[in-house]
């Protein structure tokens, strides 16, 4: 079991990768800038760490963990039993839209440097789908919100016209509404 400050270090590293690749773009992305803006030598990234591929990988696995957990607890916690894993993924990646914007950098790395690092991330992705599709509502409205949802998040990470966040509010109340007309 990793110690607290095992844990906090590593956390630390991948938070710094991800804002020099959000900042700088995934070429400025070397094990010594992620060190320094750490605040750990060298050789204590490489601890964690032992290449470049590693530190992507957990900035992945990271970033995978914590959403996929998002949905999993939001749809555990739904008392409507139709919908809920579509209301889980509209309202996980809603919440998360300002978290995303350093994480989801772990994306654009993986797909720089090695696009096989999202295989694991695809493959849960897959399941989800799958229980979306199962979900007991339209597959349209389903597949309307996970795409709606999926190009708030593009918009925000990327900065391609974000909306201000009172429309940010209604697209996601929208969302939800038409989901739950289907209850």
């Amino acid at each position: 079991m990793p110690t607290s400050k095992t844990t906090n270090t590593k956390k630390s590293l991948l938070i710094a990768a991800a804002e020099i690749v959000k900042e700088e773009g995934v070429v400025k992305l070397t094990l010594e800038a992620v060190a320094q803006r750490a605040g750990v030598s060298k050789g204590g990234l490489l601890y964690h760490y032992p290449s470049k591929e590693a530190l992507i990988k957990g900035m992945v696995e990271d970033w995978k963990n914590n959403y996929f957990e998002s949905i999993i607890a939001l749809a555990k916690d739904d008392t409507k039993e139709l919908g809920k894993w579509s209301r889980a993924y509209v309202q996980s990646t809603y919440s998360n839209l300002e978290n995303d914007k350093l994480l989801s950098s772990a994306i654009m790395a993986a797909m720089f440097i090695n696009p096989e690092l999202l295989d694991e991330y695809r493959q849960q992705y897959d399941r989800l789908l799958t229980k979306l599709e199962n979900d007991g509502i339209d597959p349209i409205k389903t597949t309307i919100a996970r795409l709606s949802i999926d190009g708030l998040w593009f918009s925000e990470i990327f900065g391609m016209q974000p909306l201000n966040k009172e429309l940010q509010t209604n697209v996601f109340n929208e969302l939800i509404n038409m989901i739950e007309e289907e209850d």
